[in-house]
């Protein structure tokens, strides 16, 4: 079976966290193609800040559905880059464009 137009969604908006600047050193030999290794991912959270798991849990919960993040985490746990860069892959997970910033 193909990836689907919203499997590739939901691809590229978790790739979209997972390749965030601040992260990405640490995320990329989690990330295969179309796949994650979760397991490898969630293990690295353990050393990363509370704000770069925030990222990582955020992705995982948008590609399992497993509720593993609170939303009350994103406005609180994340800077404003890290926040605004989960507001995109919520963008990009429901195949909209990324709006302009104001």
């Amino acid at each position: 079976m193909g990836t689907t137009d919203v499997n590739r969604a939901d691809v590229a908006a978790v790739r979209h966290i997972l390749t965030s600047p601040a992260i990405e050193a640490r995320t990329a030999p989690y990330i295969n193609g179309d796949g994650f290794d979760w397991d490898g991912l969630l293990a690295e959270t353990e050393s990363m800040s509370g704000g770069e798991g925030v990222l990582v849990r955020v992705a995982h919960d948008l590609w399992e559905a497993n509720r593993s993040v609170g939303v009350w985490e994103l406005p609180r746990r994340l800077g404003p880059r890290h926040f605004g860069r989960v507001i995109e892959a919520l963008w990009i997970c429901r195949g909209d464009p990324v709006p302009d910033a104001a």
